[in-house]
C-alpha cells in the first residue's frame, strides 16, 4: 500500500507543484492548500462510502440493564447496511433505528408491542457518540454495531485520523484520493475541472457498488444466487 506522501507526490506533479521534501511539516501556500484538499476528499469519501475493513469495523455493546452506551472513539458513523446494529444473543434480527427525539419518546412512553430492539444515535465528534437501545439490553445481552471509522491512515500497527507522520499509510482507494485532490486545486485555481470531477464520481460510485454488497444477508425471500458455503441462520439461538 503507497504511502500518503507518495500519493501527494503524484498528486503534486499533476498540479504542476513542487512537492515538498517533508509534507507533514511544510506549511507553504500550495502545498497547505493540497493537504487541505486531502482532507476534504478523505472526509467525502468516508461519508459516502462503506469501505471494508479496517476502515469498517464492528464494536459489541454489552448489555448492563442501561439503556446508553459508549461508542468507540474511532466512531464517524453507522455503516448503511440494514444490519448495521444486529443482536448476536437470544434473538438473532437487526435493530430498528429511530431517527427523532419525537418518536423516541413516544416510543418510550407507549412501548412496542412487538419484540424489536430498537436504537438512536446521539452525541458528536467533540463529545463522543453514544447509542441508546429500547427496550434496554439485559446483562450478557450482546449487540453488533457496523460503523465506518474516522482513521483512513496507518501509522505502522496504529490507524489514525490526522497525518502526523511522513510514513503513514493510505487506506482509502489510492486513485481516488488522488482524483479528489486534483479537481479540487483545480477548481481553486480557475483551471477546468469539470471532466476531472466526472471521473472522479464515476469511480466513486464503481467502488460504491462494489462494496455496497459485501455485508448483505438474506433471511427471507430465496436470493438470486447462493454460495455453497451459505447456511442458514436461525433467528432464535437454541440453549443448551
Amino acid at each position: 500500500m503507497a504511502t500518503v506522501a507518495e500519493v501527494m507526490d503524484d498528486v503534486a506533479e499533476e498540479c504542476s507543484v513542487s512537492a515538498p521534501n517533508a509534507w507533514v511539516s511544510s506549511s507553504t501556500a500550495s502545498i497547505s492548500e493540497l493537504k487541505r484538499f486531502l482532507r476534504q476528499t478523505a472526509d467525502e469519501l468516508l461519508d459516502r462510502v462503506d469501505w471494508p475493513d479496517p476502515i469498517t469495523a464492528d464494536t459489541v455493546i454489552t448489555g448492563t440493564g442501561a439503556e446508553t452506551y459508549d461508542l468507540p472513539g474511532s466512531f464517524k458513523r453507522l455503516t448503511r447496511d440494514p444490519l448495521t446494529v444486529y443482536e448476536l444473543t437470544t434473538t438473532r434480527r437487526a435493530g430498528v433505528p429511530v431517527n427523532s427525539n419525537g418518536a423516541w419518546t413516544h416510543l418510550k412512553q407507549i412501548g412496542s408491542a412487538g419484540g424489536d430492539r430498537y436504537y438512536r444515535l446521539s452525541g458528536d465528534e467533540a463529545a463522543g457518540f453514544k447509542i441508546s437501545f429500547y427496550r434496554n439490553p439485559g446483562a450478557g445481552e450482546s449487540i453488533t454495531v457496523s460503523y465506518v471509522s474516522k482513521n483512513w491512515m496507518r501509522n505502522g500497527s496504529t490507524l489514525v485520523a490526522d497525518w502526523t507522520d511522513e510514513a503513514a499509510v493510505l487506506l482509502l482507494p489510492r486513485k481516488v484520493v488522488e482524483m479528489g485532490v486534483i479537481w479540487r486545486w483545480r477548481r481553486r485555481k480557475g483551471l477546468p475541472f469539470t471532466d476531472r470531477l466526472a471521473e472522479y464520481e464515476i469511480n466513486v460510485e464503481r467502488l460504491a457498488n462494489d462494496y455496497r454488497g459485501i455485508r448483505t444477508i438474506n433471511f427471507g425471500g430465496r436470493p438470486a444466487m447462493k454460495s455453497p458455503f451459505d447456511i442458514p441462520v436461525p433467528d432464535i439461538i437454541p440453549t443448551a
